[in-house]
């Protein structure tokens, strides 16, 4: 129960940890842990394979000198064998050998003499003594000796090596000397029931010890020469401090290896073994290589192969940073755009490429931010249709007709009393009430100019010689229709945002322009202008669909929405002014007539 919380515990840190990562980043580590991996595995294997290699040339070039070697030291034993041997081609020196009586002093003589002959036939032998079974008398030259004598003593040893050589197949026996030269024993024996008869005993310089060494000298390789009973003969290393019984212990506990190698533990350290063995005479020759010397072999190659190793990784490394920043940098635009979204801005498109994935998804995305502005708007329209409902009922209240009939009463008798100015006034105060109080959404452009007539004329009286209005309305853009109460929101806001302290009249133009089924709309004052930073906060605003109610109040708000509901077809507004010198708006809409 405890490890389940443990494990909860941890996957929720985990969950937390991540919810905190960027995507770029989760994906840059994990694809930096599994480059990690393989650049490991991959530097571990070349490496394994080539320290394998280099011991497989290893194994092959040592074992084919050691069969060599082999080869040419089963020929030198042979031609021992037969030098030893050369008394039998002698008919008298052979009945000497087999003769069971006392021999005289001439026998004994030509003995010696014959084997003084031998003797110097050959350089590498360095002691030459026969002992005669028969007579237990050994005659040869030992220890120096400047001639061939006889004695009456075996030489020491000849037992233990007779009895190895009745067991030979090539009647020798080889034995240590305690240096390098090899003793050689070989028996001579009848053939007729293979009765042994004598002995010879020779002691070998160690001129083939030397070539051995020689031919093994190199990374401290330790060459074992070992007889058929598997005794250390002689080594390269004369002083090694191996005995027979530890180099056979290390043997038998010999490792073998899956890649085809045998190592063994010897003197503290680690061996790779290498054996070759005669058929004939069961020598063998023993190699043993550190493995220290094959690991420096390929230290430097190790080197360079971490290197390398080390460069692609980073390489690697570097090349999944800047493609994980590539492909993920349209979701980030797509995530910024979706939290712009989220404040309100729905007019704003992601336009995200890198995969089919992504440009789906940027496309949904779209999609559903196009139908969410729609549904705004919608509501929006609804509210305003609300608005329009409670503004007619309000008339329905007051009676439109009874303030027209009251209007007119009122202008009469001002006409009637002679005050036409008066009669005018209210005469244009109904014609204005009666346009504001139609239902219809789009009117005539004239119909609408008609109203800012009346509209300019009412505030003509109010500022008197303070304003000045002019038109120039082209006559192919009269019966176009336009938004209700468009021109004079502008030409309002002319007025009550253009006028400054300044004690100059306030002109306000309006005109119009037919070009491409678009009607353009111009409304310019000489006003005080807007200030920069307050045209940009309008124009967002605008984006937002706020009312700003100070610098624009809600009328061009007002009047931007609607243009945006009312036309299918592009239309805009657009405001051009200078600060203190004039501002100009421009309508851009569809020609449309009724």
């Amino acid at each position: 129960m405890r490890q389940h919380t443990i494990i909860k515990k941890l996957k929720a840190s985990v969950k937390n940890l991540l919810n905190r990562t960027a995507l770029w980043v989760q994906l840059t580590v994990f694809m930096i842990l599994i480059t990690t991996m393989v650049a490991g595995y991959l530097i571990y294997k070349d490496y394994t394979s080539t320290r394998n290699l280099t011991i497989s040339n290893q194994l092959d070039t040592t074992e084919k000198i050691l069969n060599l070697e082999l080869e040419g030291l089963d020929n030198y034993l042979m031609e021992l064998a037969n030098f030893c041997i050369q008394p039998y081609y002698d008919s008298r020196f052979t009945r000497i050998i087999e003769q069971n009586t006392p021999l005289t002093s001439d026998q004994i003589s030509y003995a010696k003499q014959q084997m003084f002959y031998y003797y110097y036939t050959r350089n590498d032998i360095q002691d030459y003594e026969l002992y005669l079974l028969h007579q237990d008398l050994s005659i040869g030259r030992t220890g120096g000796q400047q001639h061939i004598i006889a004695s009456e003593s075996a030489p020491e040893g000849v037992w233990e090596a007779l009895a190895e050589c009745e067991v030979s197949p090539m009647n020798h026996s080889i034995r240590p000397s305690g240096s390098t030269n090899l003793i050689y024993y070989h028996s001579l024996f009848q053939i007729k029931g293979r009765v042994s008869q004598a002995i010879v005993r020779l002691e070998l310089d160690g001129s083939f010890a030397k070539q051995l060494s020689e031919n093994h000298s190199t990374h401290d390789e330790i060459v074992f020469f070992l007889n058929d009973s598997g005794e250390i003969i002689f080594s390269n290393h004369a002083d090694l401090p191996v005995s027979n019984e530890e180099l056979l212990d290390a043997l038998s506990r010999k490792e073998a290896h899956r890649d085809g190698y045998d190592t063994i533990d010897l003197l503290g350290q680690s061996f790779l073994v290498v054996a070759a063995e005669s058929r004939s005479s069961g020598i063998r020759l023993l190699s043993l290589t550190p493995l220290s010397y094959i690991d420096s072999q390929i230290g430097q190659l190790q080197k360079s192969i971490l290197v390398s190793g080390v460069l692609l990784w980073f390489l690697t490394v570097a090349l999944i940073y800047m493609l994980l920043r590539v492909l993920t940098i349209p979701l980030r635009l797509l995530s910024t755009q979706m939290q712009k979204t989220g404040e309100g801005d729905f007019r704003a498109r992601v336009d995200a490429e890198g995969s089919v994935e992504i440009r789906r998804l940027s496309e949904s995305f779209n999609s559903m931010v196009s139908h969410i502005d729609q549904l705004i708007k919608r509501t929006y329209v609804a509210e305003l249709s609300e608005k329009d409902a409670k503004l007619k009922a309000l008339e329905a209240q007051l009676n439109p007709h009874f303030l027209y009939n009251t209007l007119q009463a009122i202008s009469t008798e001002a006409l009637v009393n002679d005050q036409p100015q008066i009669h005018r006034m209210i005469t244009s105060l109904a014609s204005n009430l009666r346009y504001t109080i139609k239902s219809d959404t789009l009117v005539p452009l004239k119909r609408e100019m008609s109203y800012v007539n009346d509209y300019i004329f009412l505030q003509k009286i109010r500022m008197d010689d303070a304003l000045a209005f002019y038109s120039d309305i082209d006559p192919a853009t009269e019966d176009c229709l336009i938004p209700k109460i468009s021109i004079q929101t502008l030409v309002e806001n002319s007025i009550i945002h253009g006028k400054s302290d300044k004690t100059d009249p306030i002109t306000v133009t309006v005109s119009s322009q037919y070009n491409d089924n678009t009607v353009t709309i111009r409304v310019r004052d000489n006003g005080c202008g807007i200030a920069p930073e307050q045209l940009e906060k309008l124009y967002a605003d605008f984006d937002l669909q706020k009312y700003t109610g100070k610098n624009g109040g809600i009328g061009l708000a007002n009047l931007h929405s609607r243009i945006g509901l009312l036309y299918d077809k592009p239309a805009s507004m657009e405001i051009h002014t200078h600060e203190g010198e004039y501002t100009e708006i421009i309508l851009t809409l569809p020609a449309t007539k009724e």
